[in-house]
């Protein structure tokens, strides 16, 4: 799932013109949002371009919801669960 996540991430950054340079080699769970250069409006197109592209619904209730990858590879398998 994180290769599928880190796509998803380096695509929503592509879109909004942004350079995204950290590699999916030094990319883990415990990966801080703020590490990935994450800001308010980054991390909003990329919790829909995460819902379009992987078919879930996030229970996002703010950004500090998510602080870390993990906090959003759970969220999808929640998601996944209950669908």
């Amino acid at each position: 799932m994180l290769e599928e996540l880190y796509s998803v991430i380096l695509d929503s950054y592509k879109a909004m013109n942004r350079e995204f340079t950290t590699p999916l080699s030094e990319i883990t769970e415990d990966t801080l949002l703020k590490d990935l250069d994450m800001d308010s409006v980054s991390f909003v197109v990329i919790m829909m371009n995460i819902e379009d592209k992987m078919n879930v619904r996030l229970n996002v209730s703010g950004s500090s919801a998510f602080q870390t990858v993990g906090d959003i590879m759970r969220s999808i398998e929640e998601s996944r669960k209950a669908n």
